[in-house]
């Protein structure tokens, strides 16, 4: 089977390019087209178009942080943009790799995982995989029907920190991550890319843009993306196939139309492998285990995945200035997940010699299987009127809207033993039932079911006013209502049905104000409100999760110098958030359940700097503290406790060259990257505290006319480091003369070497 969907992957991304490649050739590059009057509109801005094509490290505008493109270092709310041009500097391959040079952002928080796009933002987690925000609308996450976001159809990556539910409705106080699509532009261009690197990997892309004739008013985008590629791990795959058409009409001077498309299908295998403590974070008296150890079942097919959508935005200006804008998508998205993951190590060579086994030597895992057939369906519909206002010296630009969100997924969820694994030789075993002691219940076969739906409508009202051209002060309320719907069982012992309905009203908030000098220094203040719904599921009881309420105060500086294209920004805050959804220390069950904590308080400080100079140099760097503290908890060993997975201290620096024009380097650019984190705790117990790390970056790119060849190194000298650990699931139903190792770790991201050959047309 591997075989066929492999040439059908490679068939289609052939097909793909060579439809691109017919367009190239039979478009003609002419002048520019003559715009119809540029209409300013919900989601677009006159200095910056915040949808459009941005080059450089130094955006000016955001699509995120006011639902209108508003001025970075105007808006008292902190935000960082990651251009395509900085992804494609830094070979970032996911929206993990997009956002890890920026503050506040922890990625990776549960170490290498092609299943979700998963990362922290001021200390909160994005949820189970994250609930991802493409073009203003979310992709929400069910059981396991992860999203994970292709770079290359992605114009640019907003990181929005704080609280953001007076936007966009139920989120973590965090921040949220919002991707802005590839949109069709007038001027023709295309980019053929073909792209080979470590672990075998192969990548065809291409990116093709422009009107259909020249002055008409429809143009068009194609982006497609075929992938071969083997992964850091033994047995894991990373193949993708990616497509996305989209088509903009102007409908006459003052109407225009979008419609966006996208289909992507993943194979991959079981990336996120969870392997004993003993061998990675602590020695192991029979040896190591590396990142590219795989303790699973090679016989499983691991993770296929289907995540498509269609949607539209329509923006229409009226003479009287007032401005309509709607956006509106369909998603489907449908997991097929067939995997064995390490339920816990024993030390079994010495065990079947009759021996006293020994947790710190441990050489097999017995496996647990883990079974899902999930899919999903989400709908979402926004819709705003916009019209600007003057009252003397106050400049006032309103915004009113009502959006609406559905979405229902329905799981199938198989568990059970799954066999023992010895690490060192692969070989897999059924020997278990036959040792004594050993609980009946580990060696069932459970199912469960997992139906879920989320239904949220939000009414939104947001003004945003320049007071004697100086102060900027931001009011938004939004009211939400969030109804959701939950039935399942866990696959697991003595697991009960859940069938809970809970329907939710909350009132957030946020003001925020700022003065912006002559000088370019801006400073800021702001307070926010938030609320979440935790994702869906239940405890073990089988009660649905409770609403998360949150505030936050923050003060800050901003700083865009008028000498030379730069931005600089300094933020510090304190958010506090209850009914913390943590792991249950209690729960014996072979499937981890989850329980609400309590409160936790974070306090931190940001920094954030871009410089883009004459001279050919540009730089990129942040610094992120946290101290995060457990401050309320049923189980009063946590309080004052660090969250996991968070270090306290964060940082990144990114410097690039490039030589001057009419030089014997002309077209030569360099470029070199660190990124640090400070040591965190594995567990909310701080029991396993996890070592700081420093990564290092670099890139080099030579381009001659319309080619461009360039090299990319993450992690160049490839260090091996521990990015979570965790509870082994079957520890307390095994026998305690097992000796079974407690403790669970996931690697980070290995070396990622890449070589990349891009014609522009």
């Amino acid at each position: 089977m591997g075989i066929h969907y492999k040439s059908a992957l490679l068939s289609g991304s052939s097909i793909s390019l060579l439809l691109f490649a017919g367009i190239v050739n039979a478009q003609e590059a002419g002048p520019p087209n003559q715009d119809l009057d540029e209409v300013v509109v919900y989601g677009s801005s006159v200095a910056e178009d915040a949808l459009a094509p941005t080059l450089g490290y130094v955006p000016t505008e955001t699509a995120s942080a006011g639902r209108i493109g508003l001025p970075i270092e105007e808006t008292p709310r902190s935000v960082s943009v990651v251009s395509s041009q900085q992804m494609e500097d830094q070979g970032a391959e996911s929206i993990v790799d997009a956002i890890s040079y920026s503050a506040g952002v922890v990625p990776a928080i549960y170490g290498f995982d092609l299943r979700y796009d998963n990362y922290a933002i001021r200390g909160f987690e994005s949820a189970v995989g994250g609930l991802n925000y493409r073009d203003g609308l979310p992709l929400r996450i069910f059981a396991w029907g992860g999203w994970n976001i292709e770079p290359f159809g992605v114009e640019r990556v907003e990181v929005l920190r704080g609280p953001s539910s007076d936007l966009f409705g139920a989120n973590q106080p965090g921040g949220l991550v919002n991707t802005v699509t590839k949109r069709p532009q007038e001027d023709f261009s295309a980019i053929l890319q073909a792209t080979y690197g470590n672990n075998n990997r192969k990548q065809l892309a291409a990116d093709v843009t422009g009107s259909l004739s020249e002055g008409s008013p429809i143009s068009y985008r194609l982006v497609g993306v075929g992938r071969l590629s083997d992964t850091q791990v033994d047995h894991v795959n990373d193949d993708r196939f990616y497509f996305a058409p989209s088509i903009t009409a102007k409908l006459g001077d003052q109407t225009k139309l979008t419609l966006l498309a996208q289909y992507q299908k993943d194979f991959q295998g079981e990336s996120w492998q969870i392997l004993p403590q003993h061998g990675t974070l602590l020695p192991n008296s029979q040896g190591s285990f590396d990142y590219d150890t795989f303790a699973g079942d090679p016989d499983r097919k691991g993770l296929n995945r289907d995540q498509h959508y269609v949607g539209y935005e329509l923006d229409h200006q009226f003479d009287n200035g007032l401005e309509f804008y709607q956006r509106a998508r369909l998603a489907y998205n449908n997991i097929t997940y067939d995997g064995a993951y390490n339920g816990g190590a024993i030390d079994f060579d010495t065990l079947l010699a009759s021996g006293v086994p020994k947790a710190s030597g441990v050489d097999t895992v017995v496996l647990v299987k883990n079974e899902v057939e999930e899919t999903g369906y989400q709908g979402s519909i926004d819709t705003a009127l916009k019209f600007d206002a003057t009252f003397g010296a106050v400049e006032t630009q309103f915004i009113a809207g009502l959006d609406y969100y559905k979405g229902y997924s329905e799981a199938d969820l198989g568990s059970g033993y799954a066999g023992e694994k010895n690490l060192f030789t692969g070989q897999i075993t059924n020997l278990l039932p036959s040792l004594p002691g050993i609980n009946a219940a580990l060696l069932s076969d459970y199912t469960g079911f997992s139906d879920q739906s989320v239904t949220q409508t939000g009414l939104y009202a947001a003004a945003n006013s320049k007071i004697l051209d100086k102060f900027r002060l931001d009011l938004n309320v939004r009211h939400d209502w969030l109804e959701r719907d939950t039935k399942g069982q866990r696959p697991e012992p003595f697991a009960v049905v859940a069938d809970e309905q809970t329907f939710d009203r909350a009132l957030t908030g946020r003001i925020g104000l700022s003065y912006v000098s002559d000088y370019g220094i801006t400073p800021f203040a702001s307070y926010g409100t938030s609320f979440d719904a935790p994702p869906a599921g239940t405890t073990k009881e089988g009660r649905a999760f409770k609403p998360t309420y949150a505030k936050q105060f923050e003060v800050g500086i901003k700083y865009a110098p008028t000498s030379f294209d730069g931005f600089f920004s300094v933020a510090g805050f304190q958010i506090t958030k209850d009914n913390v959804l943590t792991n249950d220390p209690n729960h014996a069950g072979p499937v981890p359940a989850s329980i609400q904590a309590g409160e936790v308080r974070v306090r931190g400080l940001e920094f954030e700097g871009a410089i883009e100079l004459y001279s050919g140099l540009s730089a990129l760097g942040s610094y992120t503290y946290l101290d995060i503290e457990v401050t309320k908890d049923t189980t009063s060993s946590l309080l004052g406790n660090q969250l996991e997975r968070i270090p306290e201290h964060a940082g990144s620096l990114w410097l690039k060259y490039d030589f001057a024009e009419n030089t014997w380097l002309d077209g030569l650019s360099v470029a070199a990257g660190a990124r640090y984190l400070g040591d965190r705790y594995g567990d909310n117990e701080n029991a396993i505290k996890l070592d700081p790390v420093t990564l290092l970056d670099a890139a080099v790119s030579y381009e001659y006319q319309n080619f461009k060849l360039s090299f990319t190194g993450r992690n160049l000298a490839d260090k091996s480091y521990i990015s979570h650990c965790g509870k082994a699931t079957l520890a307390s139903l095994v026998p305690t003369s097992l000796n079974m190792d407690s403790h669970n770790c996931t690697y980070g991201k290995g070396r990622e070497l890449r070589l990349q050959l891009t014609s522009t047309f």
